[in-house]
């Protein structure tokens, strides 16, 4: 009986640490691509996708290593996250705190519904000289943390 027991808890410590192993080798976030803000070098924005099974919360946003000046999520019901793209006073584009809304799996959001339901995300950051921007958040209560190095000019 001991036996059975052991090797049903030792069988189950094995399938758990493989279940890490796999999320933090594929990691839910991912950029999609970033721009500055109408030109403007010291905003950023990110555009994220959650390519995993379930939400993600962000919890915290670092421009190099530091707090940014501001940082917030962008929701957008319609078109994906472009140079050209106008946010404000754009009724399909919604700001929140970066811990406010969760980000839903791309698996989850329905390409009819656009102008209804939320169709793509992106993170617009304000700091000077943005180099490398680290997001931090939970996906199934495990902290995981996506860093980009970004380039000048985009």
């Amino acid at each position: 009986m001991k036996k059975i027991v052991f090797a049903l808890l030792l069988s189950v410590l094995v399938v758990g640490a493989a279940f890490m192993i796999y999320l933090k080798s594929n990691p839910p976030l991912v950029i999609q691509s970033y721009t500055s803000k109408q030109g403007n070098e010291a905003v950023k924005i990110i555009a994220i996708e959650n390519k995993g099974l379930r939400e993600i919360k962000l919890t915290q946003l670092l421009v190099n290593e530091k707090l940014p000046d501001s940082a917030e999520l962008i929701i957008s019901k319609s078109e994906p996250f472009e140079v050209e793209t106008k946010l404000e006073g754009n009724p399909n584009m919604s700001f929140h705190k970066l811990t406010q809304v969760k980000v839903l799996p791309r698996s989850y959001i329905d390409q009819q519904a656009i102008g209804k339901q939320p169709q793509h995300y992106a993170v617009q950051v304000k700091a000077a000289d943005i180099k490398k921007v680290k997001i931090q958040y939970e996906y199934l209560g495990i902290p995981f943390t996506l860093t980009a190095e970004l380039q000048h000019g985009q």
